[in-house]
């Protein structure tokens, strides 16, 4: 079936509605606001709306209801996000509230060689933050059959942790220990294994280094890096103090859900240290090698360059895609954990001294016992795109703090 090229967006308004007794409770009557922006140029997003609406009927706990064109209007009045597909969060979450619903749904079709593919993301309006986001899901791009059944594996993706609780840690879920202080972070289990570190064949020309076998106890990480709002929480100094400490410099994306940035490493452990303090925890910066093996997707990995893609535009945002700034946290898809800008955004601090890779077997390593610089990992949204890879090293001396510089979180199991 041939579509004529276009950019459209669908908005579908629904309710969700759950029969069981012991869900009712809290997820009675909630509306979400659903949306698709269409970025293959084929037209489909019209399509995708409606399959959208109906995946969710089929889960037989939710009835949809007719757009709300209202919502659309004042999507595209605030914020002229059509040259990129870009949305932020926050906004989308004043809207929602505006419009009285209670989470909105972010879905996008990109392309992938001949094929397409759909993702999409759950913003909690309340929070601004994202509830959980799907994997992208390929389909035939003449095949509209594969397009509806690519929309119900996303909606049961997007809906499935929010029907049912897991008790039991399972790699990539996250952590069910209380969050005690708005400072803390949330977490994702990371089960310990054997991995290659450093050089890899799917890495290609970008390999500047060897590798080495690396045997890695559980621990938590955090599914997102460090937000500005947790920082304030427990530093209670903003972005704007912080740059000014770099010297006045320009700032990089403001608010609550983006990455904190302009902070060196001293001050990081300082950020820790209260933290701890406040919640009787032992958080700390992850290892590099507990960084690497987080970042390629632990034991669930399947070997991607860049951290949950070989497609570095789906997981990060660099050079080509950020517009010169930061965005805010969980806004491209996730890695295989669940984890969220391992790859791009800012750079984010690590334990470790830098030094040469060891050829011999490690356990739990914890890099050189001392050095100049600490390695940095991930890229930046001013990187290039190899600076991205899951394997790309860089360091910086401890006093050191800049514009695209962050960190994330690690707590042993």
């Amino acid at each position: 079936m041939r579509m004529k090229n276009a950019f459209f967006i669908s908005l579908t308004s629904v309710f969700l509605l759950f029969p069981f007794p012991f869900l009712f409770a809290q997820q009675a009557n909630e509306k979400v606001a659903i949306y698709t922006t269409d970025e293959s140029g084929m037209g489909y997003a019209g399509f995708v709306g409606d399959f959208l609406t109906n995946a969710i009927v089929k889960q037989g706990r939710y009835e949809a209801y007719e757009r709300t064109s209202a919502f659309l209007a004042e999507l595209n009045k605030e914020q002229a996000f059509q040259r990129t597909g870009a949305v932020d969060d926050s906004q989308i979450s004043s809207l929602g509230k505006m419009f009285g619903v209670q989470l909105v749904c972010v879905a996008k079709i990109g392309k992938l060689g001949s094929d397409l593919y759909i993702s999409a993301r759950l913003v909690n309006v309340e929070t601004s933050r994202l509830n959980t986001s799907s994997r992208p899901v390929r389909f035939g791009a003449d095949d509209l059959e594969e397009m509806e059944s690519a929309c119900l594996e996303v909606v049961k993706s997007l809906f499935m942790d929010r029907d049912y609780q897991v008790d039991t840690p399972v790699s990539g879920n996250s952590s069910s220990s209380s969050r005690r202080h708005p400072g803390e972070p949330e977490m994702v289990f990371v089960q310990g294994g054997t991995f290659l570190m450093g050089c890899t064949a799917e890495q290609g020309g970008d390999c500047l280094q060897g590798n080495h076998s690396v045997t890695l106890s559980d621990f938590y990480i955090g599914k997102y890096e460090v937000t500005q709002a947790e920082w304030e929480a427990v530093m209670g100094t903003t972005i704007s103090q912080q740059r000014d400490k770099a010297g006045g410099r320009s700032l990089y994306g403001v608010g609550a859900n983006y990455p904190m940035y302009y902070v060196n490493w001293d001050e990081v452990q300082e950020f820790i240290s209260r933290l701890n303090t406040l919640t009787g925890k032992q958080y700390r910066l992850p290892t590099e090698a507990e960084w690497e093996y987080a970042a390629q997707g632990g034991n669930q990995s399947r070997s991607y360059k860049y951290s949950g893609s070989n497609f570095i535009e789906q997981v990060a945002w660099f050079m080509n895609n950020s517009v010169g700034t930061n965005h805010p946290v969980g806004t491209k898809s996730p890695n295989e954990l669940g984890i969220y800008d391992m790859s791009g955004n800012v750079w984010e601090w690590c334990y470790d001294w830098y030094g040469s890779y060891s050829s011999a077997q490690q356990t739990n390593p914890m890099g050189p016992s001392s050095g100049v610089a600490r390695i940095i990992r991930g890229g930046s949204f001013n990187g290039l795109t190899a600076q991205s890879s899951v394997i790309n090293r860089a360091f910086f001396i401890p006093t050191f703090r800049s514009y695209d510089l962050g960190f994330r979180l690690v707590l042993s199991h």
